[in-house]
């Protein structure tokens, strides 16, 4: 229990260190300047990056044993099938990340939208997991 609350921290630590080292050290004027919307967000010249890059941090959290939205259905549905906690997990971590991982950070260049896109579902992956 002891050593998970580390991972868990340290994990954190290295994607919120990750996401300043981008923005900080390869700042850059670019089209990040420009005002996107939610309705428009997907046109960010940076959002396709940031979504893959949030695939890759999905697949890293449930490597390292984050809670997923498994966890959450199984109180509503005892014996959730696998599909629909697929597409829910795809839904939160991949789609929505790749929309706040692009708002919130707005990157300049690849690597802030990759750590935009690691910091999200890692993030939330480790905050939600209880142990």
């Amino acid at each position: 229990m002891y050593t998970l609350k580390k991972q868990k921290f340290a994990t954190l630590v290295f994607a919120g260190l990750s996401f300043l080292f981008a923005k900080f050290a390869f700042a850059e004027e670019g089209p990040g300047n420009a005002s996107y919307h939610f309705a428009t967000m997907h046109q960010h010249p940076w959002f396709w990056d940031v979504m893959g890059a949030s695939v890759v941090g999905w697949i890293v959290g449930r490597v390292k044993g984050f809670s997923s939205s498994k966890d959450w259905l199984q109180r509503y549905w005892p014996n959730a099938p696998v599909v629909p906690v697929f597409l829910l997990d795809l839904a939160i971590f991949v789609i929505v990340g790749a929309y706040f991982g692009t708002g919130i950070y707005n990157p300049n260049n690849f690597l802030e939208a990759l750590a935009a896109g690691l910091a999200w579902p890692v993030g939330l992956g480790s905050l939600a997991t209880k142990d």
